[in-house]
């Protein structure tokens, strides 16, 4: 079944991020149905207004993250215009929160707790069940990885005080963006790539497109990392544990064995692609 890509893209004098002319290029030359719908009313909480003009058929979300209420109300208002959306708000809740989909990458992924809300008291409570730090934080959605030390990495050695700090910090990064509560995860040393900014080196890091279960495209974070060679082995790990059908997850590898290990799962909808990254190829799969 051929599907259509819904393009969900800031207007005029919009304060989000328009990153997806590049790929409505690359849907029109493979001659898929495209549809463009206001981000702003989106994240409003208008999405009636938004899909006035969406037409029936089946659509594939690309677009800025939403909260999963946000992205139920939408795929209502494209419901109410006799379409629907690939990724069903069931599935796209599964991929994009880590307490969601934790349990079915739980042997492929850093040890992590969580909780639901702000109090960082009990996020220190809670990160005891890991054992001592060195741990990363981030919320249920994201981290704070561009204020590393301040917003993200617990290290070695920290008492409650300086995990508390940084779990403010964390609060104060994300603003109202901040979802559900804090995520802390035992930090694992991996295998870097030849980047780094000015507090760490970058781990070498891969996305993966999942599309139905398959990979579709798939590139290195960096330019110069080699890509990948054979993604069966991840197909056939991931493929069919996440309850969604078009997720990607980044790859990684620990440095003391190079056995991989899942960093992060996203919803492939949200999700941004490296730069390397075949965008043909993956539009191709989720053309249908």
């Amino acid at each position: 079944m051929e599907r259509g890509i819904l393009f969900c893209r800031p207007g005029p004098g919009s304060v989000l991020e328009d990153r997806f002319e590049s790929e409505a290029d690359v849907a029109d030359h493979l001659g898929l149905a495209t549809c463009v719908v206001n981000a702003d009313l989106v994240v409003e909480g208008e999405p009636h207004l938004a899909t006035e003009k969406v037409p029936a058929g089946e659509w594939v979300y690309r677009g800025p993250i939403l909260r999963a209420e946000a992205y139920e109300a939408l795929a209502s208002a494209v419901g109410d215009r006799g379409a629907t959306l690939f990724t069903e708000p069931a599935a796209y809740e599964h991929g994009l929160y880590l307490p969601e989909h934790y349990d079915a990458i739980v042997d492929r992924t850093a040890p992590s707790r969580w909780t639901e809300g702000t109090d960082v008291g009990e996020a220190w409570e809670v990160a005891q069940e890991l054992g001592p730090p060195p741990y990363l934080l981030k919320d249920h959605v994201k981290s704070a990885k561009e204020a590393w030390e301040e917003a993200c990495f617990v290290p070695a050695g920290s008492d409650r005080a300086a995990f508390e700090a940084v779990a403010r910090g964390l609060l104060a990064e994300r603003g109202e963006a901040f979802e559900r509560g804090f995520v802390i995860r035992r930090f694992l040393t991996l295998r870097t790539s030849g980047v780094r900014d000015k507090a760490r080196r970058i781990p070498e890091e891969h996305r993966l497109y999942f599309v139905e279960g398959r990979v579709a495209a798939h590139a290195p974070y960096h330019g110069f990392t080699e890509p990948l060679r054979d993604v069966r082995p991840y197909e056939d790990a991931l493929g069919t544990r996440i309850d969604s059908p078009f997720f990607a997850a980044d790859v990684a590898f620990r440095a003391e064995d190079d056995e991989w290990l899942v960093v992060e799962v996203n919803d492939g909808g949200v999700a941004v692609p490296p730069e390397d990254l075949d965008l043909v190829a993956l539009y191709e799969a989720l053309g249908g």
